[in-house]
């Protein structure tokens, strides 16, 4: 039986090229060589006047791309429940016969997909990068990008999602005191109905996340996280990232030559989220001490052009901190090549981030945040080193502990254990597809 597969994204490669968008094209790449067709459904430009899905074929891959006006509307509904991406959906199932609906993320598309699916009696499954399904920005960082512990209440998301805007976000800084009494009031009389609204999308994401057949969490922290807020996880089972092998033998590093000077690097988005700020601190500290550190960012700031507009400028005196671009995966051997560590600095509780199993993939350790999915891959002082979330100090001083001791950086490498591969993670997957697709 060979099934037929359609893959639910808010983004795709190559004009949306972050974690999930990339974790969807695994999949699909991966399908299409074992001889599956795959379809893609996907979400391409959301300030669109005019409704309307392009499909083209690309890799051997069919690609339904809508292009809609989220903002025409509840633009707060349009995010997790938009009946244009319903009617779109519905068009692509009527013409396919597809035996599996595979989500990634659930942002933009969830529930209108999951409820789709599910009256055309197709399984489903999801691939969770993130927490949209309990936290409007994603991430569940505040507008102040503090963590959150998660959803405790209506009211406390509903003072979250008002901070956003920069009226509420100032006082809440200046007087929080006055804040807090603010809300207090304001919640049982003229945010009232703001509550609701927030309500209704936790009970809707809530609803259609108990109608999917299997989730797949690719880190034991998510499913440690959606239990304790009292989701039911009895369908969650994790399957790691996997990624392709290097394309050819990794060379040993020679890691004696860093007492003469330290290469670091950052891949991924530039934003606040992703904590560079962090390291460009703890660069620029080690620079004044006059450390021996050469500093390498490659990622691209989309939406957020300010926040990178300022770490750029604040860098300009030192040369040795270099901002390198978006880079491509083709270009990823030689962007790693460079490196002697990865810092992945994030703030916040990244799930399996892609850039971690990149890097050990090619052997190299890595300095990251002691918090959610990245202590499960990175072990401190066995395969590198963690630091402690917003600490840029803390960070300062892994860092000088690779300089003052060369020894280290080698102990680590080989300390990396065996990444899994696409064929690892995808195997999985597929006997899952298999599993769910029996006749009864």
């Amino acid at each position: 039986m060979i099934l037929k597969v359609l893959i639910a994204i808010h983004g795709f490669p190559p004009t949306h090229y972050a974690g999930s968008e990339r974790a969807a094209e695994r999949v699909a790449l991966w399908l299409v060589s074992q001889g599956i067709h795959v379809e893609v459904f996907a979400c391409e430009n959301l300030y669109d006047p005019n409704t309307h899905v392009e499909t083209r074929t690309e890799n051997g891959i069919i690609i339904h791309r809508l292009n809609y006006d989220i903002k025409n509307g509840d633009y707060f509904q349009n995010l997790y429940d938009d009946p244009r991406v319903g009617a779109a959906f519905q068009q692509v199932v009527g013409q396919g016969g597809f035996d599996i609906v595979h989500v990634v993320s659930g942002y933009l598309v969830g529930p209108q997909i999951i409820r789709i699916a599910k009256a055309h009696n197709i399984p489903v499954v999801i691939t969770l990068t993130e927490f949209w399904f309990m936290c409007y920005r994603l991430n569940l960082l505040n507008a102040h990008t503090e963590m959150c512990v998660g959803p405790e209440t209506d009211e406390k998301c509903t003072r979250c999602i008002a901070e956003e805007k920069r009226r509420y976000r100032l006082a809440s800084q200046n007087l929080p005191a006055l804040s807090d009494a603010f809300w207090k009031v304001a919640n049982s009389s003229f945010a009232r109905d703001d509550v609701l609204a927030v309500k209704n999308r936790r009970e809707t994401l809530s609803e259609s996340l108990q109608q999917i057949d299997l989730v797949i969490c690719p880190s034991r922290f998510i499913i440690s996280k959606f239990a304790e807020f009292g989701y039911d996880t009895s369908r969650f089972v994790q399957v790691r990232h996997g990624l392709k092998p290097p394309p050819t033998s990794i060379p040993v590093r020679d890691y004696s030559r860093v007492s003469a000077g330290l290469t670091l690097g950052y891949t991924g988005q530039i934003k606040p989220h992703k904590g560079i700020d962090l390291l460009v601190d703890a660069a620029i500290d080690l620079l004044n001490q006059g450390y021996q550190l050469t500093l390498n960012l490659w990622g691209d700031s989309e939406g957020k052009k300010a926040y990178a507009d300022a770490l750029q400028e604040k860098t300009k005196p030192y040369p040795l901190i270099r901002w390198r671009g978006k880079y491509g995966q083709d270009q990823l051997p030689d962007v790693l090549a460079e490196l002697d560590a990865l810092v992945v600095p994030s703030r916040w509780y990244e799930n399996s981030p892609s850039v971690i199993l990149e890097a050990h993939t090619y052997g190299m350790p890595v300095i990251t945040t002691n918090l959610g999915g990245m202590k499960e891959l990175v072990q401190h002082e066995v395969n590198g080193l963690l630091f402690e979330v917003n600490d840029s100090k803390d960070l300062q001083s892994q860092i000088k502990r690779m300089m003052d001791d060369p020894a280290l950086l080698a102990r680590l490498a080989a300390g990396i254990p065996a990444m899994p591969t696409v064929d690892d993670e995808l195997g999985s997957i597929f006997k899952y597809y298999q599993q769910l697709t029996q006749p009864t």
